[in-house]
């Protein structure tokens, strides 16, 4: 499909849209249902009811069918009134009746003998059980968001875990790459990249890493948080874990705003357990305000919103540096160094050791001494781990968004938003201009702006009573970069040619790297800049007929993704030093910074960008549902969804290409006869049923069942990016052998530098790569995976806590995966793999597929009290087992798929969170500490205490890597090639516990290197590490300065009992510190906010 169908399909859609209607993706709405009756049971058809918004004014009617049934639809977000009217009856109000996102709320109503001018008014907020659908799902709410203690820059995905079935938040990439923070969950054993973010019911993924957010609003931005997480309607789509649909404020009838500042303080916080060295000076401060209102009464609203984070986190990292002696090259009192000559041409056997072991001056390269006049000297004892590097690592945020809700009638609202977010972000490395390591110890030392934005525009139009529709368009625009703070042209400077270029990528230093010395130079992954721009459109129509609500509509989606980076080896160069150039034999001494000081890598490589990385990708989804009310017990959804994804398109020709192992050839897309999608066909049968049962015993017990079909969602890269070394990028290797004799030209020097290679000529479309090079293979047949979600739950209303539990599970079916099908076993030889038999390809080759399975089993067990004056309590409880066979794709044993299988390495088998926001009932006119004579009793009021309690099981630890045994006859080892190498396990490991340095948490002794040919028997994920407890709270003051006015004083603990929180044990079998726990984190630390509302 060429990339002008996509404008023609968006015509195409909004055309049927007017006529036909199609819709899809997920909502922004809610729905009101009742049954209407009299006080024998009769149903009461033709009665009139009005939903009135109370905050905005605006009105919504319907009429009760024959059954009594009633039903209004696409019903925005607010808290309503509900008036039912019949002749010859009293009218029945119902105050303060809360419509979220995605929900469907029962209002149920006995009407009276009477006249419509008497009233029966239905006070109290009633319980709601969830009667309409089968879904798992649960509301965040604004009170939570803004109560409970979030992480420490306050991101509101730190408590999705209040949820049954989501696991504890974990950070996503690094610094740079993800500059906004954002956390991901695994949800119901899925992976990550599995889940759907949305903000106001349009796209919030990015496309890159499609589990990052692009927006995190601010806390006091958010409405609500909708979390589904198991058999959701057929509206809900391109996920397979869970899908988190975020709403942003809107604007009302008053006007209600806030300002507030937080700050986080290293000076508050504990040490860690197990360090003796200073604690680093860290300060997080947060600032912002929120303010929205009317700019014409009943008509138009506006919210805005602004949020400023800076943070300061003094590091400090331990760095190998040479001395001072050795910097004069003065090797005295070090071993024998032997003299390779003025061009290093001397063979090992003839060298002759340099005399008093010193290198004479005029023998140290003039780059070695340039370099060294810039790297700072020891500043503690020893001949490593000497030098001390101290620093601050730095970043700037801010974000704003704007929303202006506008109504043009009662049958007409529409509003439109605008998120941005920007960062600059600096994390300096160790040694200034030289690179290094950052002064944290992080590899990527960087600086880099960053700048996301968002925007939806939804309409929503009621044709009439029972005929609604809903139009959105969403885009995300996501700009992230990381580059060098070094000078530009310092290779030259120092005398090292060729490699600063003047491109974006060969600024700086080369990596140096030095036997027992930290690395000097710039990271390969730096510098790096990636953009992406995603729109969706939306059409969702709602039809109610009779007792049948059906839903049905479309989403199309057009995903960006361009990516400057480099791949391979440093595009700037690498040069490695090692003894081999300084010694005389095999086994003597020898010393790799002499070979620096004299300039003569051991060997070197350079990667020269030839071709920039560019994909679109489009996506198309839609779907129809029926919510059947059989009779006011029993309610049943239906739907199917119709899914397409296209193989991705490059941006120019020969942005991507795969290797047909059947003809050791490699297909470049856009050249010669190959087409843009490489020959991948695309897969027109992903149609996903689901379908929803639920059946109230009485008026406080539901009983639901789902089940569903979701079709995994792809990132571009994840099985698109299947570029080889010479198409995109070529690197150039060299080696100066230890033993010569080599001509004086033919040996590499610092002072000469690396040249630059050209790459393979791509133009006729078909190649035969190089037999040293990784490649990948794309199924072109591929049948994209999908995952089964199923549900059994029972509710009930127990004295106002609505208490659920139930078992629920999913199945994920031809899950992507890469299988090297170029790996060998244990014992084998290079030339011994299969495509070396073939065609003597001895580099990997990886098949990306949709190829594995999973599964996920779990009682989940909920309650939730809300109480009026005091607050809320939700306690979630799940029992689960998870097994998967990778983390994310790649596999370990590649040879015996089924050895891979195993505890997905994130699950828990037992895992509690409980949540209170408690207002404390002390003071003036409260149940406690109200007596007259108590003259303090005005400061004891406003207490409001909230927290976050966590329980869990271990999750799991993996024992892999061997130590190398080598059959000196035969030269076979028992480490596979190209896979992951296991030891044996000779009986069952015990858990000893032991925690902190020296304590061994699990028995190691029952584990041994397999022999050669030996492939392990250890298990994937066997064993299982230290258990979680934690508990975060927050306590709260309120001041009332004047009646609209407000000020609320917080302090935030985190950790408050300082219990030490144990990492896994190391599951390396070859490490020294194998079965032990050594770090710890989570130290408690302490946050204090001011907020003034009003």
């Amino acid at each position: 499909m060429k990339r002008t169908t996509f404008t023609r399909l968006v015509y195409g859609f909004c055309l049927m849209c007017t006529f036909v209607g199609a819709a899809a993706a997920q909502t922004v709405t809610g729905s009101l249902v009742g049954h209407v009756e009299d006080v024998k049971g009769g149903v009461i058809p033709g009665a009139r009811v009005l939903l009135t918004d109370v905050d905005r004014g605006t009105r919504r009617e319907a009429v009760t069918n024959d059954e009594g049934n009633f039903s209004i639809n696409s019903v925005d977000p607010g808290v309503y009134r509900v008036e039912i009217e019949q002749t010859n009856f009293k009218k029945s109000i119902r105050e303060r009746v809360e419509v979220a996102i995605n929900t469907t709320v029962r209002a149920d109503v006995q009407l009276e003998p009477g006249g419509v001018e008497e009233t029966v008014e239905i006070s109290g907020e009633a319980v709601q059980l969830k009667t309409e659908r089968a879904d798992v799902s649960q509301q965040i709410t604004r009170e939570q968001v803004e109560e409970l203690p979030l992480s420490p820059d306050r991101n509101y995905q730190s408590i999705l875990d209040i949820s049954p079935g989501v696991t504890e938040a974990q950070t996503v990439g690094s610094s740079f790459g993800n500059p906004n923070g954002s956390l991901t969950n695994r949800i119901n054993g899925q992976n990550e990249r599995y889940n759907n973010f949305q903000l106001d019911g349009t796209i919030n993924n990015q496309t890159n890493v499609i589990s990052q957010s692009n927006i995190v609003p601010s806390p006091e931005a958010i409405q609500v948080v909708d979390v589904s997480t198991n058999a959701y309607d057929a509206e809900q789509g391109r996920a397979a874990g869970g899908v988190v649909n975020v709403q942003i404020k809107s604007g009302t009838n008053d006007f209600h705003g806030s300002a507030y500042i937080f700050n986080t303080n290293s000076a508050l916080s504990a040490r860690n357990t197990l360090s003796t060295l200073d604690k680093p000076q860290t300060k997080l401060t947060q600032f912002g305000f929120a303010f929205g209102g009317p700019i014409i009464r009943d008509k138009t609203f506006f919210f805005g919103d602004y949020q400023g984070g800076r943070d300061r986190r003094g590091q400090s990292t331990l760095l190998s540096v040479p001395t001072e002696a050795f910097r004069n090259g003065d090797f005295r009192g070090a071993g024998a160094i032997f003299d390779p000559g003025p061009t290093g041409t001397i063979a090992a056997a003839s060298r002759q050791p340099f005399a008093n072991n010193m290198i004479p001056t005029a023998r140290i390269s003039p780059v070695a001494r340039g370099i060294l006049a810039r790297l700072p000297l020891p500043n503690l004892p020893g001949a490593t781990n000497n030098y001390e590097a101290a620093g601050t690592f730095i970043q700037d945020r801010d974000q704003f968004d704007v929303k202006i809700n506008h109504i043009f009638g009662d049958n007409t609202n529409a509003f439109v938003r605008y998120s941005f977010f920007k960062a600059n972000t600096s994390d300096v490395p160790a040694f200034d201009e030289l690179g290094g390591p950052s002064t944290g110890g992080v590899a990527t030392a960087a600086v880099g702006p960053s700048r996301n934005q968002s925007g939806t525009i939804n309409l929503t139009h009621t044709l009439s009573p029972s005929l609604v529709t809903e139009f959105r368009l969403g885009f995300v625009r996501v700009l992230i970069s990381a580059t060098s703070p070094t000078e530009e042209d310092l290779a030259t400077q120092l005398g090292i040619p060729g490699i600063n270029n003047g491109d974006f990528f060969t600024g700086g230093l080369p990596f140096i790297r030095i036997s027992e010395y930290t690395n000097l130079g710039i990271a390969t992954t730096v510098p790096f800049k990636i953009a992406e721009t995603s729109f969706n459109i939306v059409n969702n129509w709602t039809k109610t007929k009779g007792n049948h609500t059906i839903r049905f509509g479309g989403d199309i989606r057009r995903l960006i993704l361009n990516k400057f980076q480099a791949g391979g080896s440093n595009p700037r160069g690498d040069f490695t030093f090692s003894s081999g150039l300084t010694s005389r034999t095999t086994g003597t001494s020898a010393n790799a910074f002499a070979a620096f000081l004299l300039g003569l890598p051991q060997t070197v490589s350079r990667t020269t960008v030839t071709q920039l990385g560019g994909y679109r990708l489009h996506q198309y989804f839609f779907f129809a549902q029926d919510r059947w009310q059989v009779n006011p017990k029993l309610t049943l959804n239906y739907g199917l969804r119709y899914e397409i994804y296209p193989y991705s398109l490059p941006a120019n020709p020969g942005d991507q290409s795969r290797y047909d192992p059947a003809t050791n050839q490699v297909l470049i897309a856009g050249f010669g006869p190959v087409d843009e999608r490489l020959g991948v066909k695309t897969d027109f049968t992903r149609f996903a049923p689901r379908l929803g049962v639920a059946y109230r015993l009485d008026d406080k017990t539901v009983i639901r069942t789902g089940y569903g079909i979701s079709y995994i969602p792809l990132s571009i890269n994840t099985l698109a990016t299947q570029n080889f070394g010479g198409q995109t990028d070529v690197t150039f290797t060299g080696s100066n052998a230890q033993s010569p004799p080599r001509a004086a030209g033919n040996v590499i020097t610092i002072s000469t530098g690396i040249p630059s290679v050209t790459g393979i000529d791509t133009s006729s479309g078909i190649v035969t790569p190089p037999g040293n090079v990784t490649l990948g293979v794309v199924n072109p047949n591929q049948k994209r995976g999908y995952v089964q979600s199923y549900n059994f739950t029972v509710e009930r209303d127990i004295y106002g806590f609505v208490s659920s539990v139930g078992y629920v599970g999913s199945r994920g079916t031809r899950l992507p995966g890469t299988l090297n099908i170029n790996a060998a076993p244990p014992g084998s030889l290079t030339n011994e793999r299969p495509l070396a038999r073939l065609y003597g390809r001895t580099a990997d080759a990886f098949v990306s597929d949709f190829m594995l399975s999973n599964s996920y089993h779990s009682m989940q067990a909920r309650v939730d009290r809300r109480f009026r004056r005091y607050g809320r309590i939700t306690a979630a409880y799940t029992l689960s087992k998870s097994l998967d066979y990778t983390d994310a794709f790649s596999l370990d044993d590649d040879l015996n798929i089924d050895n891979n299988r195993g505890p997905s390495s994130f699950d828990r088998k037992h895992n509690l969170v409980v949540s209170h926001v408690a207002r404390l009932p002390f003071g003036r006119g409260e149940k406690l500490f109200d007596s007259n004579g108590l003259r303090w009793k005005g400061l004891l009021g406003g207490f409001t205490l909230s927290g976050v309690f966590t329980a869990r099981s271990g999750t799991t630890v993996d024992i892999s890597n061997v130590n190398l045994i080598t059959d000196p006859a035969t030269g076979r080892s028992n480490r596979p090639l190209g896979a992951l190498a296991r030891p044996n396990v000779t009986g069952t490991p015990r858990i000893l516990g032991g925690l902190g340095p020296g304590q061994l948490f699990f028995d190691t002794s029952v584990f041994r290197d397999p022999l050669p040919g030996q492939t392990g028997n250890a298990g994937r994920n066997s064993l299982r590490g230290p258990s979680f407890f934690n508990y975060n709270a927050t306590l709260s003051r309120i001041f009332s300065l004047t009646e609209q006015f407000k000020l609320q004083f917080q302090a935030t603990a985190f950790n408050v009992t300082n219990t030490p929180h144990f990492r896994n044990p190391s599951g390396n079998f070859t490490s020294s510190t194998f079965g032990q726990s050594r770090t710890t984190f989570g130290e408690r630390s302490i946050r204090f906010g001011l907020k003034l509302t009003f």
